[in-house]
């Protein structure tokens, strides 16, 4: 064979990187946090700040919405998915966002230790009283109801619940009904394989998800724990996890036909892996300091709002801009650059509010002004605008790559054996047994992928004659990957 002549071969997926994150969008606190997580970690600074307006917005929700007109209102609710490559530094960088929610809630239970242990014997006291009366000859019907709805109206009778992991479709019914709200924060996102039947028999548990996306009304009916009504659920969702993640998720008809999927906002994180240093700067001391206390001011006045949700209300430069906005360009998109993900881009006018509504509310907070008393400005909707770009360049990447036979994700696969193994050459067959796993439960599956890497460039074919004068196929290494 001659000799080939080997040049960098093109990326299996297009760049996610079209614009960086607008981290001059969010309010200092958050960004001066958000910068120095992504220093010392040597990651993606969207990575950090992703995951920070997914949490953040979770001490809002319950408290306000805002609205685009008269009868369309959007909550400060985010689901977020961070996709990064194995060694990306993901649970440091959720562990640095989730730490104040934690502290909070384990200072927050074990001050309230004596009223809920209060509130618990009023429970008991008052259904001690039911059993009594209804030994009676004649009970008293409608005492007996009166005293019902009291001991249900007793509230803070369990410890609370702010942060959840790897949790079950039914233990998030338990947690909402209980909490009202929660943030589900992980760098697991495979956990969202509980809702598709994990434990279910394979039939999908998705409708809490959906709902909890937007407050609306959930009503459970199970034989064992009877009927249960969360009558206005939020879940804020940050997760993290590897590229197999997405492809799962784009490839499962009940989270795509569902609309789950499009209710994620992505980021598929730039990797600076092999580039990176150990002695960054560490985040300062005045820096984790100010984002713990100002995450802990939120946290105290969302469990101290007894009140409605409040509507908040663009201002009137603010309102004209963001409805020639949707009439004179979202629509536009959703047909041209969005056409890839029609189902995405038809929630992105939305997006926009949700986003608008966190960055007003953080900012208003910060300043120790009640969000509610202020309209949301024009400066809060370009930042906002800023944000929802940056997503939708990245929902643009992340539905458009997915390939329905995976064999990008297979080619991948492929590359990450050869490097690990350190194979430069072989033949198909002999590489065929060297990187069997799952992916490839056949021959043809492994040479199919083989071919979309000799597509990119990743190797070159030469065919040879190998033993007993059988023609075979050598496939030589791109030395440059």
């Amino acid at each position: 064979m001659n000799e080939i002549k080997w040049v960098e071969p093109r990326p299996l997926r297009q760049s996610a990187n079209a614009i960086p994150f607008p981290l001059d969008a969010l309010p200092s606190v958050l960004r001066n946090m958000a910068q120095s997580i992504s220093v010392t970690t040597s990651t993606d600074v969207g990575m950090a700040g992703t995951a920070m307006l997914s949490a953040v917005g979770y001490c809002f929700t319950g408290l306000y919405r805002l609205a685009g007109k008269a009868d369309h209102t959007e909550p400060p609710v985010l689901y977020s998915i961070i996709i990064a490559q194995p060694s990306e530094r993901k649970s440091p960088v959720m562990h640095f966002i989730k730490a104040p929610f934690d502290t909070f809630e384990s200072k927050y239970n074990k001050d309230h230790r004596e009223e809920m242990y209060k509130a618990q014997q009023d429970v008991k006291a008052l259904e001690a009283r039911v059993k009594s009366m209804e030994k009676e000859d004649e009970p008293d019907t409608a005492a007996i109801a009166k005293l019902r709805v009291q001991a249900d109206n007793i509230r803070n009778t369990t410890p609370i619940r702010i942060a959840v992991d790897d949790i079950t479709p039914e233990s998030l019914v338990i947690e909402l009904s209980e909490n009202d709200s929660l943030l589900m924060i992980s760098d697991e996102a495979g956990m969202l394989s509980n809702f598709n039947g994990k434990y279910n028999g394979g039939i999908p548990n998705l409708d809490l998800l959906l709902k909890a996306w937007n407050g609306e009304k959930y009503i459970c009916n199970r034989v064992i724990r009877g009927r249960t009504e969360i009558p206005r659920p939020y879940l804020s969702v940050a997760l993290a996890g590897q590229p197999y993640i997405w492809d799962n998720m784009m490839n499962d008809t009940a989270f795509r036909s569902s609309g789950l999927i499009a209710r994620f906002v992505p980021c598929f994180a730039k990797s600076d892996v092999g580039n990176r240093r150990y002695d960054t700067a560490p985040i300062s001391k005045e820096v984790r300091e100010q984002y713990h206390d100002f995450i802990h001011q939120l946290l105290k006045g969302k469990k101290d709002h007894n009140g409605e949700e409040m509507i908040l209300h663009l201002s009137r430069h603010a309102s004209e801009e963001y409805i020639e906005y949707c009439n004179n360009y979202i629509e536009k998109e959703i047909k041209e650059s969005m056409c890839c993900c029609q189902d995405w881009g038809g929630k992105f006018h939305g997006l926009i509010l949700r986003i608008a509504c966190i960055l007003h509310c953080a900012d208003c907070c910060s300043r120790g002004i009640e969000p509610s008393e202020e309209s949301v400005n024009h400066d809060t909707l370009l930042r906002a605008f800023n944000i929802a770009h940056y997503y939708r360049y990245q929902a643009i990447y992340g539905f458009s790559v997915n390939a329905p036979d995976g064999n990008i994700v297979k080619a991948e696969k492929i590359i990450q054996i050869f490097k690990t193994k350190n194979i430069k050459h072989g033949l198909k067959s002999d590489l065929y047994h060297a990187c069997r796993c799952n992916l490839f439960p056949t021959a043809k599956d492994f040479y199919s992928a083989l071919d979309t890497l000799a597509e990119y460039g990743y190797i070159a074919y030469e065919n040879v004659t190998a033993a007993n004068n059988k023609k075979a196929q050598m496939v030589h290494v791109n030395p440059h990957i």
